[in-house]
């Protein structure tokens, strides 16, 4: 095998070219806390519909999570049949079709139907994005590259509040449509995954991927490379005909321990990732700041946010590795947690008639350091630990269904936000989900494992890690004879 820093780089390579799809998701997303006070303004560019209200504004900010549900079924069914280099590719489809309904779009609808293609790309890059990433990376660094996706969407959020502040609400597209259009100039050069020619019985398109993605160099005839090269082509070429692609999937695939633990795991963490009141803080943002009474000015502070979320998506790639997925997990929901008392405190007091004009910096300290941990902990590992947590066999459709998850209570979070601000105020509402956020600690504590350096290829460390945990001999047994 060639040099370490040698066979890193086009995983690299590989994973950053991806991941231009994730920075025009963030773009996405980013557009809609600071468009939203220019849609209910008189001078909304919706000429047709006029200024919308909240009602019209919840819809806008809560249908791309109803998107990336129908995203996340249709990319799952591609990225099974076409795999998931190719299905990437096809995540820039909605992704322009977005910044075209917004520039061209003059009543609520066009904005509603944008939003609704944005969400595919939210739903679709977990069935395509993570798995590619996932497939290509080498077991020592799979969690740094896994936590690239979500450091690119956060890029792409500050991106869009800095532009939705400072730039013509009808030059934005303009800009940010150039991002899909590069992605798939350089993304369509790259290979597709050695594990998907594996399963197709591509054996010399296989090698050659293989041979890509660990930097392997035909001119160098160290014996060591050669073998270790051969080693790890024999290991993928064994899991791979476990998996032949007309092998269909049978409810004993999902019935067993490995499969409902898997699932259970995955669903369990993405639904905790809600209670972090990430979703809605990114969706509505500068109402939130609006709200907190801050003298602060509401964009100003949504950059400023959203700049943590990007410092929390660097520490991530040297925290998952340096500190493990469970501990970062604990730490992220209890820093949390903390965050949203302290800023439901903050708001009973100012309601209450306390004076707290020397503390205005709390909402964007409390915001900034709740979003913080959520990008450096619980959001990746949730994504990281739900592929690692799921056997070989049903992985792609498994992601399917924990994105299904992600998306369904995604959207319940984002369209109750403002009814529930309505119904207990911003201070009430920020109180229940630091208390989710509590119970979440408690399940991780007392269910997740630890993944880190786990093999992803090789169902042996799945069935070792049930036998850690004392499953039954029937649980045990091989997911494929």
């Amino acid at each position: 095998m060639a040099t370490e820093t040698h066979s890193v780089r086009n995983q690299y390579f590989a994973t950053v070219a991806a991941n231009l799809v994730m920075l025009g998701q963030g773009l996405i997303l980013g557009w809609v806390a600071p468009a939203l006070p220019t849609l209910a303004s008189q001078d909304t560019p919706l000429v047709e519909s006029g200024p919308l209200s909240n009602e019209q504004l919840s819809w806008i900010g809560s249908i791309n999570c109803i998107g990336s549900l129908v995203g996340s079924v249709a990319f799952g069914y591609v990225t099974a049949s076409i795999g998931c280099k190719r299905a990437t590719l096809l995540l820039a489809i909605p992704s322009i079709a977005f910044w075209l309904l917004i520039h061209f779009g003059i009543n609520y609808y066009y904005i509603l139907f944008a939003n609704f293609c944005g969400g595919w790309v939210t739903g679709g890059s977990a069935s395509t994005i993570v798995l590619y990433i996932s497939e290509i990376a080498n077991d020592n660094i799979r969690g740094r590259l896994g936590s690239l996706p979500l450091f690119f969407r956060n890029v792409g959020i500050l991106i869009a509040y800095i532009i939705g502040a400072t730039v013509d609400y009808k030059f934005i597209p303009w800009i940010c449509v150039t991002i899909p259009i590069v992605f798939v100039i350089i993304f369509v050069t790259l290979s597709n995954t050695p594990q998907y020619y594996l399963r197709r019985g591509n054996l010399q398109k296989a090698e050659d991927a293989l041979k890509h993605y660990k930097g392997f160099e035909r001119s160098k005839r160290d014996p060591q490379e050669l073998s270790a090269f051969h080693a790890e082509f024999e290991r993928l070429k064994t899991i791979a005909l476990k998996q032949q692609p007309k092998e269909k999937l049978i409810w004993a695939d999902f019935s067993n321990w490995k499969a409902i633990n898997g699932l259970g795991v995955g669903i369990a963490l993405v639904t905790i990732t809600q209670f972090t009141a990430s979703f809605p803080i990114v969706s509505y943002a500068v109402t939130i700041f609006e709200n907190a009474g801050t003298t602060f000015n509401p964009y100003v502070s949504s950059i400023i946010s959203a700049v943590s979320f990007l410092l929390g998506s660097l520490h991530t790639a040297y925290l998952i590795e340096a500190l493990g997925r469970k501990l970062l997990t604990i730490i992220s929901l209890v820093g949390a947690a903390l965050g949203l008392f302290a800023m439901s405190l903050y708001l009973y007091l100012k309601i209450i008639g306390f004076s707290l004009s020397a503390f205005a910096w709390t909402p964007i300290v409390c915001i900034s350091l709740v979003i913080f941990l959520s990008a450096a902990g619980i959001t990746p590992v949730s994504i990281i630990c739900s592929v690692e947590y799921l056997p070989s066999k049903i992985r792609t459709f498994g992601m399917s269904i924990i994105s299904m998850v992600l998306s369904i209570t995604g959207f319940v979070s984002v369209k109750t936000f403002p009814v529930l601000m309505e119904l207990v105020g911003l201070h009430g509402s920020l109180l229940i989900y630091g208390i989710g956020c509590v119970v979440g600690v408690v399940f991780v504590i007392i269910v997740l494992e630890e993944t880190r350096g786990q093999s992803l290829d090789d169902d042996d460390s799945n069935e070792t890690r049930d036998r850690q945990k004392g499953s039954s001999n029937k649980a045990q047994q091989p997911l494929i004879s």
